[in-house]
């Protein structure tokens, strides 16, 4: 007895089916968008989040609040700057004195 394979059903002709060791394209798409996916999940997302939430939480702080500054303060600055000029002039002098010593002791 001879079989056609013509005459057979449809579904016996799906039912046959042939293995290859060449994945699907849709079983390779899968892996490679659920390696991403997970990938995704893993690094990018949770950094994401941390600055997203971090820049937000800057943005509604409510500003420093900043006091205002005292007369005595600029006083203090004031006797700052004239102690400054002060030890300028003396370190000058003492530069003149080296030099008139030991002409090369910037060198050494």
């Amino acid at each position: 007895m001879e079989i056609n394979i013509d005459k057979l059903p449809d579904a016996a002709h799906g039912a046959v089916q042939i293995s290859s060791d060449i994945p699907d394209v849709a079983i390779v798409v899968a892996g490679t968008v659920g390696a991403g996916l997970i990938l995704f999940v893993l690094f990018v997302l949770p950094i994401w989040l941390f600055l997203h939430y971090r820049s937000r939480s800057r943005h509604l702080a409510p500003p420093p609040v900043v006091a205002p500054v005292r007369p005595a303060a600029y006083e203090d600055l004031a006797e700052l700057a004239r102690l400054a000029e002060r030890i300028e002039h003396r370190l000058d002098a003492v530069e003149t004195l080296m030099d008139a010593e030991n002409p090369r002791w910037r060198r050494s």
